[in-house]
């Protein structure tokens, strides 16, 4: 699978909006509600205390077709950090070693990172990914190490 991780734009709403209601798990878990058409509009608002919105970046994840979406907040809540609020992969695709392609693509694009945070909801298969992937579990927090990215790798 060669899988893309790109910027979403405006174009790619009703895409997204498809993906959100295959994650309507995660939304009733995360929200108490099935995703909804403002979902999509809303992230555009939805920062971590103490970022800005130039650190915000909407991905999408495209492997003959979208298959995934990411919410990120690059340099948050410190420099060389992130702050992932979603981290979506339809229910009918998972365990399929997505969401893994998806962590990878993101450490690719930006290598300079080296520690990701987590909120956690009640999202039963959203914590086992996270502890399958190496996070510390701390509560309603999980954090990934990432080695930093030595010369010539």
């Amino acid at each position: 699978m060669r899988l893309i991780l790109r910027d979403f734009t405006p174009a790619d709403e009703p895409e997204v909006l498809r993906l959100f209601a295959g994650c309507d798990d995660w939304f009733q878990a995360a929200t108490g509600h099935p995703s909804g058409p403002g979902d999509v509009q809303s992230l555009f608002y939805a920062l971590p205390e103490g970022a800005t919105f130039e650190q915000k970046h909407l991905l999408v994840a495209e492997a003959q077709g979208m298959i995934g979406f990411v919410d990120l907040v690059l340099d948050h809540p410190a420099r060389h950090e992130a702050s992932i609020g979603f981290f979506l992969v339809p229910k009918d695709l998972r365990r399929w070693g997505i969401g893994r392609a998806m962590a990878t693509a993101l450490t690719q694009r930006y290598p300079d990172i080296t520690q990701v945070h987590v909120s956690l909801t009640d999202f039963q298969p959203g914590k086992e990914f996270l502890k399958a992937m190496g996070c510390t579990v701390n509560g309603q927090r999980a954090v990934l190490e990432i080695a930093p990215r030595s010369e010539g790798r």
